[in-house]
């Protein structure tokens, strides 16, 4: 999985102030060969300083490297499956609002003279904005984290 040099680094800052945590990947570079010793990233303080120092370490990936996993990675797998699934539940969810909102709006009533009508009409179509803005957010915050 593709990512950004920015990313890349704050994995290993992480890693290397939590030592104990099992991270689940490699990270390389793909600047280099994959028999370059730089293709590889070794989470030690010697590597961090060679990528930020070095203008050559620009494109990384993550690969998977699963051959100690403990509880912990267990868990934190899980719940991204978990959340990738109640995220798509909540896509979903927010979608139907968002369309019985809209269907409930009715234009005609922009000029009504009959205050109930009228406000009720506005409240429905503030509803249907807000659902469809909050589809916005998850549209976008889905797009950023693939």
């Amino acid at each position: 999985m593709p990512i950004t040099r920015e990313l890349a680094l704050q994995i290993l800052k992480y890693l290397l102030d939590n030592s104990s945590f099992y991270f689940p990947f490699k990270i390389v570079c793909t600047n280099f060969d994959k028999d370059d010793e730089l293709y590889d990233i070794e989470f030690s303080q010697e590597m961090l300083d060679e990528v930020l120092e070095n203008d050559e370490f620009k494109d990384f990936e993550l690969v998977e490297n699963l051959q100690n996993l403990d509880l912990e990675t267990l868990q934190l797998m899980s719940k991204g499956f978990i959340e990738k699934i109640m995220n798509n539940e909540a896509v979903q969810h927010i979608t139907n609002l968002a369309q019985e909102c809209r269907s409930q709006y009715k234009e005609e009533l922009w000029e009504s003279t009959d205050i109930e009508q009228f406000g009720f009409n506005e409240y429905v179509g503030g509803k249907a904005e807000a659902y469809e803005d909050c589809l916005e957010i998850l549209k976008k915050l889905n797009k950023s984290n693939q």
